[in-house]
């Protein structure tokens, strides 16, 4: 890691469970996670299932299964939208957006989230979205308008490694989280199922075969 960035990186480096107290009932959320489907922002998000109300979950592939979708079955706390481009526009995520180019504008458009997984960071502060994205540079149009932007690393995920592969440089993360650090392609697993019992969780695991 470049010392130039590692004391913003250690700033804002935080638990997940943290990162995600920031998300309120009624925002919007992108999970621009891709074949990092099962990771620990996601997890998170889904032991506050009965704090939150109405909150708009917009990604890519609905079928890679998510533990927020699996915590709530009524969609009355997380409703997902599923393509980003058009999901986007059906949940307003572009309201009141300001279109000046290459700036981040999001602290003028509150309730919206970005919430990735990236590789580590390289050595000018860059950390790199997985080469796996349909189309190039899709997210930096939503991640410039979000009032918060979470990054999750991923070990797995390397830095640079194909054209044109997308990036996202520490300046405009808010909060960076730690990972396990699973395989990719993690849609082969099933979420886990979280039962909830007065104060105390019991985690079932549930692995496809």
């Amino acid at each position: 890691m470049s010392l130039k960035y590692a004391d913003e990186y250690a700033q804002k480096f935080t638990f997940a469970q943290e990162a995600v107290k920031v998300i309120e009932s009624g925002n919007r959320v992108i999970y621009a996670f891709g074949i990092c489907s099962i990771n620990e922002l996601d997890r998170a998000l889904a032991m506050r299932t009965d704090e939150l109300y109405n909150v708009k979950i917009i990604c890519n592939d609905i079928s890679c299964g998510y533990y927020v979708m699996d915590a709530d079955l009524t969609e009355e706390h997380f409703k997902f939208y599923e393509g980003i481009y058009q999901a986007v526009r059906e949940s307003t995520f572009d309201e009141g957006r300001n279109k000046t180019p290459g700036k981040r504008t999001g602290r003028n458009n509150p309730g919206h989230v970005f919430m990735a997984t990236v590789s580590p960071m390289d050595k000018n502060g860059y950390l790199w979205f997985g080469s796996n994205a349909a189309e190039k540079h899709m997210f930096k149009k939503y991640y410039e308008i979000a009032e918060y932007v979470i990054l999750e690393i991923n070990e797995r995920i390397l830095e640079g490694s194909e054209p044109g592969q997308e990036c996202i440089h520490i300046s405009q993360a808010d909060m960076i989280v730690g990972s396990n650090n699973d395989e990719l392609l993690q849609c082969l697993e099933k979420p886990r199922k979280y039962y909830l019992h007065g104060q105390k969780t019991i985690i079932a695991t549930n692995r496809a075969v």
